[in-house]
């Protein structure tokens, strides 16, 4: 009945977040913005997944973010991080670090649901989880009887 369709990120600018996130593999795939030009959406595929990027913009430039819908809003509870599987994490950290995407390596962590894994943080400081495979298969509860 259900299939999972895509994460939105609210983002200041849309250009360098779309560069970010297209240095980590992704692809644009669609692009809108409403004839008032206060809403900005960008479309990216990996594989299956879809990743929709928001940008707002009030009326006023000088109006807070926070005064848009609550549904417009960032800075809410919700989202703490996506994650990208990678078969080897040393040389993703290398190619992201080579092409400008990351300022420095970060430091890689070993993993309970991966072999190794790290954050990056994008443009506007959204987490990204990036796991070297295999993933472990997580546990599931037994069933009481």
């Amino acid at each position: 009945m259900f299939s999972f369709h895509h994460v939105t990120l609210s983002v200041r600018d849309l250009s360098v977040s779309e560069r970010f996130y297209k240095g980590l593999g992704f692809e644009s795939v669609y692009r809108w913005q409403d004839e008032a030009a206060q809403l900005q959406i960008c479309h990216l595929r990996l594989g299956q997944a879809l990743l929709e990027l928001y940008c707002f913009r009030p009326q006023d430039e000088t109006e807070e973010l926070t005064a848009l819908p609550p549904w417009a809003s960032g800075l809410r509870l919700g989202l703490r991080h996506f994650a990208l599987q990678v078969s080897d994490l040393d040389e993703a950290l290398s190619a992201l670090h080579g092409a400008g995407i990351l300022a420095e390596k970060p430091s890689v962590v070993s993993g309970q649901t991966c072999s190794r894994y790290v954050f990056i943080v994008d443009p506007d400081g959204n987490s990204v989880e990036l796991l070297e495979e295999p993933l472990v298969e997580i546990q599931r509860p037994e069933s009481a009887g």
